[in-house]
């Protein structure tokens, strides 16, 4: 009984994003030349500017070839098995990790689980930027593991 999913969703390939990108950087390169050519000093603005238009390009680049910008920095995913619950939500947060030899009691409120670990302390894990197709995959299996492993649930 294993649940896994990766919550970076693959981006659709895109030509029009793809040539907007490649417009930008150029749009970029561009302004710092025509800067050179007429002998015009460049300031920290056009510096400023060049680089985030071409940040800008490169991430439309390759979101349009259909890489997730955002898998760059990390994972962002939903992992429950046998041995434990690991939840990372975005890609930016802190994940979130239990064992099950862990838990004493899970109890279902809105859009959270509410975790009594077995030292007395509690846990609490929020699922509220999910979807609702996601959170009833997470209700079931998690229900279905707490009864296997004669852990207190309400679901």
């Amino acid at each position: 009984m294993d649940l896994k999913i990766d919550l970076l969703k693959k981006p659709k390939k895109s030509l029009f994003r793809v040539i907007l990108g490649i417009l930008m950087f150029l749009l970029a390169i561009g302004w710092i030349i025509i800067r050179v050519i007429k002998n015009i000093s460049i300031t920290p603005f056009d510096w400023i500017y060049s680089g985030i238009f071409s940040l800008n390009g490169v991430s439309h680049v390759i979101e349009g070839l259909g890489y997730s910008f955002e898998r760059f920095f990390g994972k962002a995913y939903i992992l429950i098995n046998l041995e434990c619950i690991s939840l990372k939500i975005t890609v930016f947060e802190k994940e979130q990790y239990i064992n099950w030899d862990e838990i004493k009691s899970i109890d279902y409120k809105l859009n959270k689980f509410e975790i009594k670990k077995k030292d007395d302390t509690n846990m609490v894990l929020n699922l509220s930027r999910l979807d609702y197709i996601s959170i009833n995959e997470i209700k079931k299996i998690i229900n279905d593991i707490a009864k296997e492993k004669n852990i207190q649930a309400s679901i």
